[in-house]
C-alpha cells in the first residue's frame, strides 16, 4: 500500500509533555493497552475512546458486524476490507476521522489483526500528536497477527517526528530490508542517521534513495542535501 506522506510533510515542531501513568484496558483476549481518551466523538478515537456502551450501542455493534459478515463471512477478510478503507481515508484523503471509524469497525470484527493497532497508531500520532501512545500501539501491532510490510517504516517515521532518531534508526534499517524497493524508508533512514550525528554515513545512504514513491520524497532530498551539505 502506498505511503505518500513523506517525512518532510509530517515534520512538525512539537513539545511532548511527560507522560502520565495510564490505566490498562483489555482490548482482546490476553491483549491490554493504555486507556487513552480524546475529545472527539467516540468512534473517531482508538477503541471507541474506551467508552462504556449501553445496551442499544452494543446491539448496534452486533447488527453492524452481522451485516458485514453476511457480505464477507470470514472475519479476518472483513476486517481487512475495513482496514483498507481506513488506510485510504488516512493516506489519500487525509480524513483521520473516517480512518478511525473504519479501524474501529475492523476492531469489532477481528481485534487480533495487527493492522487495527497499526491504524490506531497512525491516528494517535497524526491527529492527536500523542507519540507515546502511537509508540505503544506500533509495538503492539508488531506482535499481533499478520503485520503489514510498512509497519516498521511507519513506526520509524513516527519516532523521527517525535524527536527520537536513535530509536527510529533500527526500525528504519529493518524497513529498508523489508521493503527495499520503497524510497520512503530509505529517505527516513538517511534523516535518522544524520540526526544521530553520522553525516558521512547519512550522505552515503541518501545516494541510495530509490524505488516507488521517489517523487514523494523529492522535497526531502533537496532539504536533506541542503542541511547535510552532501
Amino acid at each position: 500500500m502506498k505511503r505518500l506522506i513523506s517525512f518532510l510533510i509530517w515534520l512538525v515542531v512539537v513539545t511532548i509533555p511527560a507522560p502520565a501513568l495510564a490505566q490498562k484496558a483489555e482490548v482482546a483476549p490476553g491483549v491490554s493497552v493504555s486507556r487513552k481518551t480524546y475529545r472527539v466523538p467516540d468512534n473517531e478515537a482508538p477503541f471507541f475512546n474506551f467508552a462504556e456502551k449501553n445496551e442499544a450501542q452494543k446491539a448496534a455493534d452486533q447488527k453492524l458486524v452481522a451485516a458485514v459478515l453476511e457480505r464477507v463471512p470470514d472475519r479476518a477478510r472483513a476486517a481487512g476490507t475495513a482496514i483498507d478503507a481506513g488506510m485510504r481515508a488516512f493516506l489519500s484523503d487525509n480524513d483521520m476521522a473516517t480512518a478511525a471509524k473504519r479501524f474501529n469497525q475492523a476492531y469489532l470484527l477481528d481485534p487480533q489483526q495487527s493492522s487495527v493497532y497499526h491504524g490506531f497508531a497512525l491516528v494517535a500520532a497524526a491527529r492527536f500528536k500523542d507519540f507515546a501512545y502511537a509508540d505503544e500501539l506500533f509495538g503492539l501491532a508488531a506482535r499481533m497477527k499478520a503485520p503489514a510490510p510498512p509497519l516498521r517504516a511507519d513506526h520509524g517515521r513516527m519516532l523521527l517526528i517525535a524527536g527520537r532518531p536513535a530509536e527510529a534508526k533500527p526500525l528504519l534499517e529493518q524497513a529498508v530490508k523489508d521493503t527495499p524497493d520503497w524510497a520512503v524508508p530509505r529517505m527516513n533512514l538517511a534523516w535518522a542517521v544524520l540526526q544521530t550525528g553520522n553525516r558521512d554515513e547519512a550522505c552515503r545512504l541518501v545516494t541510495q534513495v530509490k524505488g516507488k514513491d521517489l517523487e514523494s520524497v523529492e522535497r526531502d532530498l533537496a532539504l536533506f542535501k541542503q542541511k547535510a551539505g552532501c
